[in-house]
């Protein structure tokens, strides 16, 4: 049996797994299977996990034209067909420390996160949380906990707004709360968007 490509959420970034199969609570997973696509959320992740993990699954969809059947699974709740693609599958309590595994929730931190494109790829990435990082090439998503900003810059691709619209759709998901999604074109920010960076 050919195991999937498993990638682990570490620091806002995937890292190949090269012996999959060991999944940690704390953590959360993309299981690349091909035609599937598995989110695993482990019950201990963070949102930011969760949002990275769900924002690079989309990316890969989205490289196979939306072909990909993408399904999101709890820890602790997988159905016998994904444990069966591994040898060894087993839950740890491992737990990695993420970009905010301070108590993000009681702080309500505000990030930013830029979308680029390069060649064939869309790159996703967390950026300092200063209006000096707004690039007029790229397009950037600021969570301000309550509103969600997409910020298009005027040299941004259609592709990097479209894949920002869909990030901040999927963030907003994640979440599970009453957040606004507002599109801002470069130029045209209101008061409170920058207000946002403080």
């Amino acid at each position: 049996m050919t195991e999937p490509i498993v990638y682990h959420i570490q620091q806002g970034r995937l890292v190949l797994l090269e012996d999959p199969g060991a999944f940690g609570k704390g953590d959360c997973y993309l299981v690349d299977a091909g035609p599937k696509i598995y989110l695993w959320i482990g019950p201990d992740s963070t949102v930011d996990e969760k949002f990275l993990t769900a924002a690079e699954a989309v990316m890969h969809d989205t490289a196979r034209q939306g072909k990909a059947d993408i399904d999101r699974i709890d820890g602790g709740n997988e159905p016998d067909s994904f444990k069966a693609l591994f040898d060894d599958f087993e839950i740890t309590d491992q737990d990695t420390a993420g970009i905010l595994r301070e108590v993000r929730l009681e702080t309500h931190e505000y990030k930013l996160w830029r979308v680029h494109r390069q060649g064939d790829e869309t790159y996703f990435a967390e950026v300092p949380l200063d209006s000096s990082s707004l690039d007029t090439g790229d397009v950037f998503v600021l969570d301000a906990w309550d509103d969600i900003y997409v910020w298009r810059g005027k040299k941004a691709t259609a592709r990097e707004k479209f894949d920002g619209n869909i990030i901040a759709r999927r963030y907003d998901a994640e979440r599970v709360g009453v957040q606004d999604i507002e599109i801002i074109e470069e130029g045209e920010e209101p008061a409170e968007f920058f207000d946002a960076f403080g």
